[in-house]
């Protein structure tokens, strides 16, 4: 007789002991991450210094990872950079962000198909309105916008100059995240 596992959720992930692990909740499956690389962090750094930049002046909230997103039961995820406008403000609680976030950013490393599969199409069906895969590498910003089911409408990549696809103003120069 098989044996099926019971798919987790939030709670599940409080019962955790506080040991800085990341772990995330797709689809109900648990997913742990490895310690990002030095560059990694360095490359969250400077996305999450441009958005608090740009909330200051536009108004909204930049948080770096993890921070814990529940966007659905069984999907619970803590993303690299997080940013909220002022009209989803409501998402914001003490503990955890309980709903989609206005952009979620991802620097990619050792899951690069996670981020550009599962990541994807929960992000696209929760209705995040812009997600941005960062590649340190190439150097480029794959930037996801139009959420439509599980997949976003308008995909472009990007290795000079990006605007946002949803935030009015906002650009980043893609060299200067990875010097």
């Amino acid at each position: 007789m098989a044996h099926r596992a019971t798919a987790l959720r939030y709670e599940d992930l409080e019962a955790f002991p506080e040991d800085n692990t990341r772990r995330e909740v797709i689809d109900g499956e648990l997913y742990v991450s490895p310690s990002p690389t030095l560059r990694h962090q360095a490359v969250v750094l400077s996305i999450v210094t441009i958005l608090r930049t740009y909330a200051r002046r536009h108004g909204g909230k930049a948080y770096v990872g993890p921070v814990d997103i529940i966007l659905a039961e069984h999907d619970i995820v803590a993303p690299d950079v997080v940013y909220i406008a002022p009209d989803r403000a409501s998402i914001l609680h003490e503990k955890a962000i309980f709903g989609a976030p206005s952009l979620i950013v991802e620097v990619t490393s050792s899951n690069r198909s996670r981020d550009r599969g599962k990541k994807l199409r929960v992000y696209a069906r929760s209705g995040i309105p812009e997600y941005w895969i960062v590649d340190p590498k190439a150097p480029s910003i794959e930037r996801c916008s139009r959420p439509d089911r599980e997949r976003y409408l308008a995909v472009d990549v990007f290795t000079g100059e990006m605007p946002s696809a949803t935030l009015p103003g906002l650009h980043v120069t893609i060299p200067n995240l990875v010097d």
